[in-house]
């Protein structure tokens, strides 16, 4: 019964995301930490459409941004189409640059959960989700200050002007596209230096719930509520501080489940991430990006208030 609903999931994914024609080389990029019926459904869904589909289970990454082993990376560029079904986020990787480079088109899904196929934001209409983000584009484009505020605690400003807003709107039908699944989310690299104030994230994925994180220029400096994320910041370095991404979730579908994939797109919330940010205009190349949720927050862009408690005011 599940692999049926599991199905529903993949379908979108290849069909309506990815856009996979017949005999089109595709490769899903998995590891034993992703359950296995995941990969199983995507290759199914592939061989409906008549695509010519490779699996390759490599060995689970450590951290977020860890680059795959070299002849991972070779390969990548050999594909028309690429799933990135792993339980760590190749996201934000020279790999998966470099793949786009060559004209792949790459769906990341770091730490993907059968919810998302069956209950979650792989269950959207993605004309939908296309619309919202570009409604939420189209509100915060050429700002220049952002402020998120919140009952939990957070108070945060940061400065945005001249860096690009970019959109996921999991339509990846281009030689060279790439977004994440389950998509929906605007998102900017803020000015390095320029962000301030207090942070509560109510969830950050196996980091934990309601973290504090003092904010001053630009930097994470204090850590409370979060032994685990303090232990990994230290192992990697200072770079790892950095306040790399502000985000705004825009599927509707999408639910929170603990789950940083899924619960960065949920409606309504916004998020704000730690480490790399090279890779979407930003300065900071460090192999570390962890996003931290905040489920109710009122978001002001160059004064306007455009979320309040949670809900959009449009």
């Amino acid at each position: 019964m599940n692999h049926e609903k599991l199905m529903k999931g993949a379908r979108t994914v290849i069909r309506q995301c990815l856009k996979v024609k017949p005999r089109e080389k595709t490769l899903i990029l998995t590891d034993k930490k992703i359950p296995s019926s995941i990969p199983r459904a995507l290759l199914e869904a592939l061989k409906e459409v008549n695509a010519i589909s490779k699996i390759k289970i490599i060995e689970p990454l450590e951290f977020d941004g860890q680059e795959p082993p070299k002849e991972i990376a070779d390969l990548m560029k050999n594909f028309d189409v690429i799933i990135l079904a792993t339980s760590k986020s190749l996201t934000h990787t020279k790999a998966r640059e470099d793949a786009c480079k060559a004209g792949a088109r790459i769906a990341s899904m770091p730490g993907i959960t059968e919810f998302s196929f069956i209950e979650g934001g792989l269950t959207a209409d993605y004309e939908e989700v296309k619309e919202l983000v570009e409604k939420i584009h189209e509100k915060v484009n050429g700002s220049r200050k952002i402020r998120i505020t919140s009952s939990n605690g957070t108070n945060f400003k940061a400065k945005v002007e001249g860096r690009r807003w970019f959109k996921d709107d999991g339509m990846i039908d281009e030689k060279g596209k790439f977004s994440n699944l389950p998509a929906g989310e605007v998102f900017i690299a803020p000015l390095e230096g320029t962000s301030e104030g207090i942070l509560v994230f109510d969830k950050m994925g196996k980091f934990g719930e309601n973290i504090k994180i003092e904010v001053k220029n630009g930097i994470a400096e204090k850590i409370e509520g979060s032994e685990l994320l303090e232990k990994v910041i230290q192992e990697i370095g200072e770079k790892a501080r950095n306040i790399a991404e502000i985000g705004i979730g825009a599927n509707p579908k999408a639910k929170v489940i603990g789950n940083v994939l899924e619960d960065e797109k949920v409606l309504g919330t916004v998020h704000v991430a730690l480490g790399n940010n090279f890779h979407f205009g930003g300065k900071i190349d460090v192999p570390f990006h962890v996003d931290g949720i905040i489920l109710k927050p009122n978001l002001e862009v160059d004064g306007k208030l455009l979320i309040k408690n949670g809900k959009w005011i449009f």
